[in-house]
């Protein structure tokens, strides 16, 4: 029986145009009505949470930033954290320095770039619905390095952005040396950056503990290589249609993708 659901948010639970639907909406609020623990588990930074999302009332529990965060969001407090220090993310930013690369770090729930980030990640997302979510979840600041220096507590993660996979190659190149990282590959340009003991799936699997649930009586879902963890931790995993070869081949099962409501598809499945 399944007590506790993870949901990816990009690609999985969120439409393209980073919609929640109602069919996904209220599928989740039946499942809550019949004791089900429904769990976001994301890259994104805790303020990065939609709206919609943050709205349904049975949200207790959230994983944030790859992995690094699980909140209580209902008491307002972090009840589990991995962490980097702020020498290993100052390390990180500067093996990755260079005029076309977007560069980003994230604590407390929030991210920090400086002036030539923010030119860049709104040139390349102009006009799409990111552009919201950026707005709710960063801050500009002048000076990356100094910022990030003046941080007192740890770094949940660090996004890095390239023009190219070749720019990537070479940034991965640099960074693949420094010690104590997760390197996590969410697209062909991108990388992001947590602690080397941050994950989907230990936080995912430390909640459901801390619930007095087994592992065989979770069920989780995702699309992207930043899942995985996620999927292998579960007793049931569910590929979303649009996930790509990995995730598929990792899954349990396959659902429709997250564009025709894979997600109620698959929780009225196998849940309720």
């Amino acid at each position: 029986m399944i007590k506790m659901i993870g949901l990816d948010l990009d690609g999985t639970l969120l439409t393209r145009d980073k919609r929640l639907t109602k069919e996904n909406s209220d599928v989740l609020a039946e499942a809550a009505r019949r004791g089900i623990h429904i769990v976001p588990v994301t890259g994104r930074p805790l303020s990065g949470l939609p709206a919609a999302v943050e709205a349904l009332p049975f949200i207790r529990y959230a994983i944030t930033s790859n992995g690094a965060v699980l909140t209580d969001r209902a008491e307002g407090k972090t009840i589990r954290a991995r962490l980097m220090c702020k020498e290993t993310a100052m390390e990180v930013l500067a093996a990755a320095q260079g005029d076309d690369i977007i560069r980003e770090f994230f604590t407390e729930g929030r991210g920090f770039h400086d002036p030539q980030t923010h030119r860049l990640l709104w040139n390349r997302f102009a006009g799409t619905p990111i552009l919201d979510y950026l707005r709710k979840s960063r801050t500009q600041v002048e000076d990356l390095h100094q910022c990030l220096g003046d941080q007192n507590d740890g770094i949940e993660n660090i996004s890095i952005m390239c023009a190219s996979p070749a720019q990537r190659g070479d940034v991965l190149s640099r960074v693949s040396c420094i010690d104590g990282i997760r390197i996590i590959f969410p697209w062909p340009t991108d990388l992001e950056i947590t602690a080397r003991d941050a994950d989907k799936g230990d936080a995912f699997l430390d909640l459901a503990d801390m619930l007095g649930i087994a592992a065989s009586e979770v069920m989780a879902m995702g699309d992207g290589n930043n899942d995985l963890g996620l999927m292998r931790a579960a007793g049931l995993s569910v590929a979303m249609g649009n996930s790509n070869e990995e995730v598929l081949a990792a899954a349990d099962h396959v659902t429709a993708d997250n564009e025709h409501d894979g997600v109620a598809e698959a929780i009225r499945k196998f849940v309720l």
